[in-house]
């Protein structure tokens, strides 16, 4: 389908693309209509079953084929499967943010403190420096919250003025170089693509077998046209400027656009771009999008391309969700995936997925990152330009490329493997795990 013009009369955030939820037994999954993901051999059984297909098979990843007709997939899938066939629906993949983005105007420089990367703090000092118009001397009314909401002993023992510094991060890297980071979600804001710094945005290409077409990767704040940010808008651009910031300067960030600003993609598009990457695998592949399936079964294209990315060296990082459940969601549950929770400032963040099959925490709650520039929240209509070129955002979306970027910089300035890698950062005993939520990263 094609993206709505702006006389659409579908509200804001309308699906472009077809979705289908279904409920009831084995819990709830969203699915793209009439398409089914079939193993070659499998065909012929799919087929006489529906008679005909609209075109030819199309392949995805291997010997596994998209067929799209006028079936209803789940039907046709769970009854295949119950022969012993490799027949399923294609899986819709949503990314992972809790609510919209909020602005940041001024973040504290704490924040950022790495001078290479953002300008000197005495750029945007305290904000005791600029007092809030009509407020108390001194603070502005973000502070003043702040204060209301934490305690005395959490300001207390508030330590950041005193941070050490990292000399980890100074010293000459002992890996090779460069290590290249590819993130595959909502594409690239086009002020960031064209920056020239370490943040590019993969070249045009082929959406995929259940999305025709090709993209350019660059994401738009808008891209239907109706004057608001659209719901995910920006969800690839700040989680690249994350793994930039956390990770030495040798290393370059390479983003590509497989969901949707609506937040959502699929099983076949997504493993198919995977296996793009193939033939140039990179260091670590961050994805921040999850699925629930028919049967809580491993969507099968995805774990393919996994698997494929796997054997060649890289390392896939993978937010768990925030469905506050112990359902495996995927791509996270696949085997060997270093599958990510999200912490808040007092321990697990209250909509964080959890489970044995979560391997890892970091920080998700009120995570500030690169976004938009002048572009409007769309709850707020008295500011005509409330993003200022960052945000503040939740969710389990924004603590894998915490974890992403602990991961590669292991790998820099230790000279190892990835798999080396995941071991000191992930797997070591001896690191501090929450139970449900694994291995505590705290690099933000």
């Amino acid at each position: 389908m094609v993206e709505p013009s702006p006389s659409d009369p579908r509200p804001p955030g309308a699906w472009v693309t077809p979705v289908r939820l279904r409920t009831g037994d084995g819990g709830a999954f969203a699915y793209r209509p009439g398409q089914l993901l079939v193993e070659q051999a499998d065909i012929g059984a799919v087929l006489d079953i529906v008679g005909e297909i609209d075109g030819e098979p199309e392949q995805v990843i291997g010997s596994l084929y998209l067929l799209r007709g006028a079936f209803n997939p789940t039907v046709v899938s769970r009854r295949l499967r119950a022969e012993g066939r490799s027949v399923y629906p294609n899986h819709i993949v949503f990314s992972a943010p809790v609510t919209f983005p909020h602005p940041v105007t001024f973040p504290h420089p704490v924040t950022f403190p790495h001078p290479v990367t953002f300008p000197h703090p005495v750029t945007f000092p305290h904000p005791v420096t600029f007092p809030h118009a009509g407020g108390e001397a001194g603070a502005c009314s973000c502070c003043r919250d702040v204060a209301r909401t934490i305690t005395p002993l959490a300001a207390a023992h508030n330590n950041a003025e005193e941070a050490p510094a990292e000399p980890l991060l100074l010293r000459p890297a002992t890996g090779s170089l460069p290590l290249r980071v590819v993130v595959l979600d909502t594409g690239l804001d086009p002020a960031v693509a064209g920056g020239g710094g370490r943040i590019s945005k993969r070249g045009d290409e082929a959406w995929g077998p259940a999305t025709p077409g090709w993209t350019d990767n660059l994401d738009l704040a808008d891209a239907d046209a109706n004057q608001w940010l659209d719901p995910v808008a920006g969800h690839g651009t700040f989680i690249a400027s994350i793994i930039a910031r956390l990770t030495p300067a040798d290393v370059t960030v390479e983003v590509g656009k497989v969901l949707r600003a609506t937040g959502e993609g699929d099983d076949a598009d997504l493993a198919f771009r995977m296996h793009q990457l193939v033939d140039d695998p990179p260091a670590v592949l961050c994805l921040s999008c999850t699925c629930f399936t028919d049967g809580d079964v491993p969507p099968p294209a995805l774990w393919r391309a996994v698997n494929e990315l796997m054997e060649r060296g890289t390392v896939i990082v993978c937010s768990a969700g925030n469905e506050m459940t112990a359902r495996p969601s995927w791509p996270a549950a696949l085997p060997d995936v270093v599958s990510v929770a999200a912490l808040g400032q007092y321990g697990p963040a209250p909509f964080t997925n959890y489970g044995d099959w979560v391997r890892a925490c970091a920080p998700g709650v009120d995570i500030v990152a690169s976004f938009f520039s002048d572009v409007d929240d769309p709850t707020d209509t008295d500011d005509p330009a409330d993003f200022l070129g960052w945000s503040r955002w939740s969710g389990t979306s924004f603590s894998a490329p915490i974890v992403a970027a602990a991961i590669v910089r292991e790998m820099v300035l230790h000279g190892i493997s990835g798999k080396r890698a995941v071991r000191r950062v992930i797997d070591d005993p001896r690191l501090f795990r929450y139970p449900g939520l694994g291995t505590v990263v705290n690099a933000h």
